[in-house]
């Protein structure tokens, strides 16, 4: 299988408008290691509006969160049993990655990926909660859809016949597709709710974000290239746009987009703090006044609105005077280099004696030995190949598919019931 199948899964995250928000969990199990840098052989992580949340691997084996208010929010408890959880999982999707590459007959080698999607989607509602909209729970195996949960008929729906089985057995047990209706609906809504309650109150004690404008000359004469750089961006959700008059300009007029960056990180460096995005227009010098920079983000009353200033011959005056200067230094500079090799050229050679060596041969040494005497010590940096005398040189597969965790994934609830996809109706 191509490598680039394990970037592309489930790439496709929720793209919806700023009002509908997104709790969900994705888990990737690789068929065998691949070898290179920050890819493990299984990842599982939480994602809220496109932001990860929190993230475990295979190697360091320990659920870390992503967002500071999640490790300000959540205590010890929480972690130590996602941890638990999510070891867990890694030996569940182990044994099913293999089971499911028999069914596919693709026992014969080559790298292989089952994934696993699932979470709820929530609209604001007039007292400030969360009501649910939709929720999904789907599995992938080498980016193709396998396996999908329909929560309005209370049953799994099988793209490929290689999940007729699976969804034969999992739709016997009414109480498991109960239980997973019940989680998207409910569970994952109160922590949605949750986590968003708790991302607000981060933000409203955050500083308003920073916004930078440049107008630069273009190569093409007669046009400017304006820049609107807005730092201290958290969440990343935040719009940043360029308006002519009051129309926001798009990329098909011409509007470019470095994307959305870290620009703080927090202090051991695991999670980004905030970011930064630039935007970018070539326009005609003459319509400079038209353009201005708007960034919004949910908690401002109203977009923060920066314009661009012409440049002016004072900066370039300021440019040259400041060339100037370190024109002038590097020729003092020069000139002195010249005379100290200059003076050196004119010293007597070693068999005279100047003034200034015989007064330095009049001084006594600071150990108080005579002129010519050193100390020991002395003596044995000056002779370093002369020594003086006397010297001398986790979590079982039991807890199984079911092993509930709040927050985390319909996979944790204590249930020992787990099953291979050949054991009962718990396979993927």
């Amino acid at each position: 299988m191509d490598f680039g199948v394990v970037f592309l899964i489930f790439t496709c995250f929720s793209i919806v408008g700023s009002e509908i928000h997104t709790l969900e969990y994705i888990y990737t199990a690789l068929s065998k290691p691949v070898g290179a840098p920050g890819v493990y052989d299984f990842t599982a992580m939480g994602i809220l509006d496109n932001e990860q949340i929190d993230y475990y691997n295979s190697k360091d084996k320990s659920k870390i969160p992503r967002q500071t208010w999640m490790s300000e929010r959540l205590d010890g408890n929480y972690w130590d049993k996602g941890t638990s959880s999510r070891r867990s999982k890694e030996q569940w999707f182990k044994v099913n990655v293999e089971i499911l590459m028999n069914r596919m007959n693709d026992s014969r080698g080559g790298l292989h990926v089952l994934q696993w999607r699932h979470g709820c989607q929530g609209e604001p509602q007039p007292d400030g909660t969360l009501a649910f909209r939709k929720g999904f729970d789907q599995y992938s195996y080498d980016g193709g859809d396998f396996l999908s949960f329909d929560p309005r008929n209370l049953q799994w729906v099988a793209p490929v016949s290689q999940a007729v089985p699976t969804k034969n057995k999992w739709d016997h047990s009414q109480t498991l597709n109960q239980y997973t209706e019940g989680y998207l609906k409910r569970e994952c809504m109160d922590w949605l709710n949750k986590f968003m309650a708790y991302e607000e109150k981060d933000l409203k004690v955050q500083s308003p974000p920073e916004v930078f404008t440049r107008a630069k000359t273009a190569k093409t004469p007669g046009k400017l290239i304006l820049h609107c750089l807005a730092t201290g961006l958290y969440p990343r959700d935040v719009e940043v746009d360029i308006y002519r008059n009051d129309d926001s300009m798009t990329e098909a007029e011409g509007v470019t987009s470095t994307g959305i960056r870290p620009s703080e990180f927090s202090a051991d460096g695991s999670m980004a703090k905030t970011y930064q995005l630039k935007k970018s227009i070539e326009i005609l010098k003459s319509d400079l006044d038209l353009y201005s920079c708007r960034v919004m983000r949910r908690t401002l009353d109203n977009p923060i609105v920066a314009i661009w200033e012409p440049e002016s011959d004072q900066g370039i005056i300021i440019a040259i005077a400041v060339s100037l200067v370190l024109l002038i230094v590097c020729i003092v500079a020069i000139v002195a280099v010249f005379l100290v090799l200059r003076r050196k050229k004119d010293v007597p050679s070693s068999g005279s004696s100047t003034s200034t060596d015989t007064e330095m041969e009049a001084q006594p040494l600071e150990n108080g030995k005579p002129n010519g005497t050193c100390s020991p010590e002395a003596e044995r940096l000056m002779h370093p190949n002369e020594t003086s005398k006397g010297s001398s040189p986790q979590g079982s597969i039991d807890s199984g598919r079911f092993s509930r965790q709040p927050g985390d994934s319909p996979l944790d609830s204590s249930d020992s019931s787990t099953q291979s996809l050949n054991e009962g109706h718990e396979e993927v």
